[in-house]
């Protein structure tokens, strides 16, 4: 979080909800969402929405997003996702492809 807050952040807002802070995220209400463990049917209507708003979704690593590999980064732009990408550390989970 310390690394993150180099984004001159106004705040950091954990609201318990992958759904309503990914909603969020698409309406304009946050800049930036990042999360590990996230399952397939957590994202794929999210994703849809964020980007047919603007937004950016893509995996931690900074590639394009997977949708089995449980982890996300969504920001309102490119940049602020990549910055994300570059100050975090992944995290592996098991993939919901696999058994």
């Amino acid at each position: 979080i310390e690394r993150l807050l180099k984004a001159h952040a106004h705040g950091v807002r954990v609201i318990g909800s992958s759904t309503l802070a990914l909603c969020h995220l698409a309406s304009g209400a946050a800049d930036a969402y990042y999360q590990f463990g996230l399952h397939c049917w957590d994202l794929a209507a999210a994703t849809v929405i964020i980007r047919e708003a603007g937004g950016t979704v893509i995996d931690t690593s900074g590639g394009p997003l997977d949708l089995m590999s449980c982890r996300v980064i969504a920001a309102g732009t490119r940049e602020m996702a990549m910055f994300i990408a570059q100050e975090i550390q992944t995290i592996h989970y098991r993939r919901d492809d696999e058994n």
